[in-house]
């Protein structure tokens, strides 16, 4: 049975699409791949850590997200995914108040931060 299949475009900051696909060529995952395996990470941290988080608080830190990454240049991924998965991710974003692509970036960093504090232990 196939399940039915979407896709999002993803804006993000050139140097960011760059390191997405040098992460998903290092990881031998396609790029699609990549991005649903941080953002599957990211949505079950979201879980743990907004609970019980008020929205002024979740809206301070959208409006932070969201004016840091427009300052620079973009250009855009495509992230192939099921339905459900991009239904998912458009909750996700939403109990942030970001867009798709804010969200998305937003778990990137994430994830990418806490790799490299890893590395430099």
């Amino acid at each position: 049975m196939k399940l039915a299949r979407t896709s999002l475009i993803v804006r993000c900051s050139q140097d960011d699409a760059d390191r997405i696909r040098n992460q998903a060529s290092s990881e031998h995952r396609s790029l699609s791949g990549y991005l649903l395996y941080v953002l599957e990470r990211s949505m079950w941290i979201e879980d743990r850590l907004t609970h019980g988080l008020t929205k002024s608080i979740l809206s301070a830190q959208a409006d932070s997200i969201k004016s840091e990454r427009h300052k620079q240049i973009r250009t855009a991924v495509h992230l192939r995914c099921t339905v459900e998965q991009a239904e998912k991710i458009c909750a996700y974003a939403a109990r942030r108040h970001l867009s798709i692509s804010d969200f998305v970036v937003f778990s990137l960093q994430r994830t990418w931060d806490a790799s490299e504090r890893l590395h430099r232990s």
